[in-house]
């Protein structure tokens, strides 16, 4: 996934040679010229001739052009300026400068009004550039949605070469959320475009749509493309797709289980990367390196080069790569026979996996978008089409009442559709933050698990995986629907209890009970209680000195469900400070997507969800602990 990203960055900023002058030629011209306006056209010509091979004499050049455009108030050449400063950033890995310098550049365009050709093709570099950015962050929305912005540009332009590339970008995307059809699908096209203009970025679409057959195991077209891609850097010379595509290569040669030509095509990756300090892309070739290692058990080396993968990924923030490292290094340690050094690296692992889910639900939520996005395009097209034959047709009408009746049919069928479009959309935000919660509930287990085993040894242990089994098993059978029955909430929730009085060595009694009128097919939203009960057994009984006790209860009144949680743990204000006064304080993000959840249900039923959390009192106003009611509106389950 890293791999790709890397290759978006090229796709934004392979430039045809025959438009890219030589840096020692454009320096003989500046030293001739006094016009203050072409000085500053030349500096940026510079800066941009570097940007293939010295990061920073393009930051360099990009200065000397700012600084001379504020005395000019070249607003278009200031501009150009700070997207080139940003570029260089971009290349070094510091992306906070690197975001700053392209805000600058696209606030000058836009504050300015200016709407030249040559503006909107900066502004354009610029929205990309910034997609660039986000994609190496893993944050896909905010990328796609400069793409986007960029891509309207282009087309506006009319401009083949740059749509290519945005094509590429897409592509990237799609990958990244694990949609290798829609992924190739653009990389093909991307290629193809760049073929017929001869554009030198078919190089980085070649290695994409390699590196996607590599991972489809089809070695043979995998092996041909990378190849066309090795062929297009020969032809246009770019350190850095270069050293991306030896990465590539590494990987068919371990594919194919051919670890030397593995490492020493690594070699030349590092050598490349070095030559222009990209720290992105050596933190890809040492975690390959490690890997290699540790499969020969050469564990000294293994532990370096996963080590020095590890710092980088550190410095960048590269979230998937440092759990990569993580992985890595507590296997290294652990074949090395250090079980506190594996033991604090799997940890690590640990949490650096718990904040990948929340990257992978948002790859859900994005793919769900882009899903509805396209959609939503083709209904404007066909749309679109139908309007423009209805044009034909008008030419021809000439009594009036036709004219209005078809104008009010056709504006009525659009509300209509409109309405549709909005309530897909609320049905796929309420699925996308479903699909938060059992990420969320099964680490919630298996963390349980980890602590009980550690703690109680092997017949407990065996107890509480065979409840947790069973747990499991219901959750898989319900978890594709958004309600489930009562009797079957139920179910899940005895079991969950009665697994958490085994990790907490029965600290308390529970009890769950259901008023006799509610019918066996009454509907609740699937783990909506799970959450609260979890609350107040860690916040509230818990803490308790002494026996706890939590008692769950179902009734029904006036076609409304109510669903009462109550305990006799610390109470709410206890709770808030012992959290407060906690280094290790857990922010539940369970009970955050429950509270959208209930708000989605309002949404799309039209029919109020109410929540009230009050701290219960005795006759001496001592609290006694806390509760928790959900009223929601009555449904059944349809058969």
């Amino acid at each position: 996934m890293k791999l790709l990203f890397t290759l978006l960055f090229l796709s934004f900023f392979v430039i045809n040679s025959a438009q890219r002058s030589a840096p020692d030629s454009l320096l003989s011209i500046l030293h001739k010229t006094n016009d203050l306006d072409k000085i500053i056209q030349l500096q940026n010509q510079i800066s941009e001739a570097y940007q293939a091979s010295d990061p920073s004499q393009m930051r360099k050049y990009g200065e000397l052009a700012l600084m001379t455009s504020k005395k000019s108030n070249n607003h278009i050449q200031k501009a150009k300026a700070y997207q080139n400063i940003g570029i260089s950033y971009i290349i070094s890995g510091d992306y906070d400068k690197a975001v700053r310098n392209l805000d600058a550049s696209e606030k000058i365009i836009i504050n300015q009004n200016i709407n030249s050709k040559e503006a909107q093709e900066i502004l354009a570099k610029t929205l990309g550039s910034k997609g660039l950015i986000f994609s190496e962050q893993n944050k896909y929305a905010e990328a796609l949605a400069f793409d986007l912005r960029a891509m309207k540009i282009y087309e506006a332009l009319k401009n083949e070469l740059q749509l290519s590339k945005i094509y590429n970008n897409l592509g990237v995307i799609y990958k990244s959320i694990d949609d290798e059809k829609n992924a190739l699908a653009y990389f093909l096209k991307a290629n193809q475009l760049q073929k017929k203009n001869s554009n030198p970025a078919v190089a980085v679409s070649a290695s994409n749509i390699g590196l996607i057959y590599l991972e489809q195991r089809k070695n043979e077209l995998s092996k041909k493309y990378l190849d066309e891609s090795l062929e297009g850097f020969e032809n246009n010379p770019d350190p850095r797709g270069l050293g991306e595509l030896y990465n590539n290569f590494s990987r068919y040669h371990i594919a194919k289980d051919q670890l030397n030509d593995a490492k020493a095509v690594l070699k030349k990756a590092e050598r490349t990367f070095q030559s222009i300090e990209d720290q992105f892309g050596l933190s890809d070739t040492y975690l390959l390196f490690a890997e290699i290692f540790f499969a020969e058990k050469d564990l000294d080396q293994s532990l370096m080069f996963a080590s020095k993968a590890l710092k980088i990924s550190n410095d960048l923030d590269l979230p998937e790569t440092r759990m990569n490292c993580e992985k890595l290094l507590s296997d290294i340690y652990e074949k090395k026979g250090d079980q506190q050094q594996a033991l604090l690296h799997l940890r690590n692992y640990d949490h650096e996996k718990e904040k990948l889910e929340k990257v992978k639900n948002e790859q859900q939520r994005l793919r769900t978008e882009l899903d509805f996005h396209y959609e939503k395009l083709q209904l404007e097209k066909k749309e679109l089409q139908r309007r423009e034959k209805l044009k034909v047709i008008l030419g021809f009408v000439i009594l009036a009442s036709v004219l209005a009746g078809l104008y009010f049919y056709f504006r009525n069928k659009e509300r209509e559709k409109t309405l549709m479009l909005q309530k897909q959309l609320a049905e796929f935000e309420h699925k996308a933050l479903h699909l938060q919660m059992n990420p969320h509930f099964v680490f919630n287990c298996l963390a349980a698990i980890s602590s009980f085993i550690m703690q109680n040894g092997k017949e407990e242990a065996i107890k509480y995986l065979s409840k947790f089994s069973k747990l499991m098993r219901l959750t898989l059978e319900f978890s594709q629907e958004s309600a489930i029955s009562i009797d079957k909430e139920i179910e899940a929730l005895q079991n969950y209890l009665e697994l958490e009085q085994l990790r907490f060595n029965q600290k308390f009694d529970f009890k769950i009970t259901k008023d006799p009128v509610i019918e066996d097919d009454t509907a609740i939203p699937t783990l909506l209680l799970q959450p609260y009960v979890e609350n107040a057994i860690l916040h509230g009984v818990v803490p308790k000195e002494g026996k706890g006790s939590i008692n769950i209860s179902f009734l029904q009144r006036n076609e409304r469900l109510i669903c009462v949680i109550e305990d006799n743990g610390v109470g709410i204000n206890s709770s808030r400070e012992l959290k407060k006064n906690s280094v290790s304080a857990h922010r539940s993000m369970a009970l955050e997507i429950s509270k959208k959840r209930l708000e989605m249900m309002e949404e799309l039923e039209n029919r109020s969800a109410e929540l009230k959390i009050e701290e219960l009192k005795d006759d001496n106003h001592k609290t006694r602990g806390t509760r928790i009611t959900l009223e929601l509106p009555l449904n059944f389950i349809k058969n």
